[in-house]
């Protein structure tokens, strides 16, 4: 049996290989946009998120390094399509947001004054926040009307029925919300997202508002 002819079979593999990237165009195309995204990013002396929906993780970035890894349990969509591109974090709110304490130097001093300790000029004592105080559920607002719902995934029973509600409620309200954005003539994309307790309130820890991040649509 004659071998089969080299350039024959070169020919044979080059067209599977056209016919998956046609097959996968889109999925080309967006990995192109995220790497020009990216790379917007990845210029300045920051760090970023990358909500990669489409692979469920979320990465935390600076320089283009990876810092973290994060993995996406469960992610609803609903709504307008998200484009690949840097935009700003416009908001971010929870139930129970963290609660900084209000510094007084002047009331410090008066107290350690009266318990007869000599304070340090111009030292005072912070109570720092840690990831512990985060909240693991809130919500995110994005610049062109996209909004991500961040929830821990369930751990006791009182959390699950909280979930359970939140996740209902999101179903729910999300009709009305299309309606009322659509009369206003606002594009309206609405995000849900489930991750470990950890991982959710690192987030909400790390992200700044106002700054940039990538959302990559699944």
């Amino acid at each position: 049996m004659k071998s089969f002819p080299g350039f024959l079979l070169a020919f044979v593999m080059l067209l599977s290989l056209c016919a998956n990237a046609v097959a996968r165009g889109t999925g080309f195309e967006s990995e192109t946009r995220l790497l020009e995204a990216e790379l917007q990013l990845a210029k300045k002396p920051i760090i970023y998120f990358i909500f990669n929906l489409k692979n469920r993780e979320v990465l935390l970035k600076a320089r283009g390094v990876l810092l973290r890894d994060m993995k996406i349990e469960d992610v609803k969509v609903w709504g307008v399509a998200v484009e690949i591109k840097p935009r700003p974090l416009l908001k971010k709110s929870a139930m129970f947001e963290p609660k900084r304490e209000n510094i007084d130097p002047d009331k410090n001093k008066e107290e350690e004054t009266d318990t007869n300790t000599a304070p340090k000029p111009g030292t005072f004592d912070i109570e720092a926040l840690e990831l512990q105080d985060m909240p693991a559920s809130y919500r995110l607002e994005f610049q062109e009307g996209i909004f991500i719902s961040v929830r821990s995934k369930s751990a006791g029973f009182t959390s699950k029925l909280y979930n359970i509600a939140s996740y209902l409620g999101w179903h729910v309200s999300r009709p009305a919300l299309t309606i009322w954005n659509s009369i206003k003539g606002r594009p309206y994309t609405s995000i849900y997202l489930t991750l470990s307790e950890e991982d959710a309130r690192s987030i909400y820890w790390s992200l700044v508002e106002n700054s940039e991040n990538i959302i990559v649509h699944p």
